[in-house]
């Protein structure tokens, strides 16, 4: 499922038949329609905004291997060009596992991303101008050794990145 995204006065949502993005001018009351075909072997994509660039993260699972990848709209050709990949030494954690991802949140240019299977849940954190991978670390409850996992909603100030 993703959410819409904000770029300007524009909303952008993602469309799954036919593939592509819708979008909303909340200025001119205008409603566009972009026929858009996702990238191959593509799974719980989701839409993300970064500055003016309108940007596509999603699960690409070739065999038993699975990673996160970012995509930009070009908006010449209106197709999706990769623009970067989790380090590959992060997708072998998840070789072989049903990996199921959600966009918990997007700030500027930085998107918090759950990756979660039925062993675990990591959270992650990708900063689009700078091009950073970040594992948020785990939350442990106080006096407990059982892990929390986070479902949805996040806050971005302070950044989930940010050093104590």
């Amino acid at each position: 499922k993703s959410q819409p995204v904000a770029i300007h006065s524009t909303l952008y949502f993602m469309l799954t038949d036919p593939e592509g993005i819708l979008s909303y001018d909340m200025v001119s009351g205008k409603w566009k329609q972009f026929i858009i075909p996702g990238p191959p072997d593509l799974s719980d994509h989701t839409l993300a905004a970064c500055g003016e660039r309108l940007m596509l993260v999603g699960l690409l699972t070739k065999n038993a291997a699975t990673c996160v990848c970012i995509w930009e709209l070009q908006k010449m050709t209106l197709l999706w060009k990769e623009v970067d990949r989790m380090p590959n030494i992060w997708c072998l954690e998840f070789y072989g596992k049903h990996i199921r991802m959600n966009c918990l949140g997007n700030k500027g240019c930085l998107i918090l991303l759950s990756l979660r299977s039925r062993q675990m849940n990591r959270l992650i954190t990708y900063n689009a101008v700078t091009r950073e991978w970040t594992k948020v670390p785990g939350c442990t409850v106080p006096r407990g050794r059982k892990r929390l996992w986070i479902a949805c909603g996040t806050a971005f100030h302070p950044s989930p990145t940010a050093r104590a």
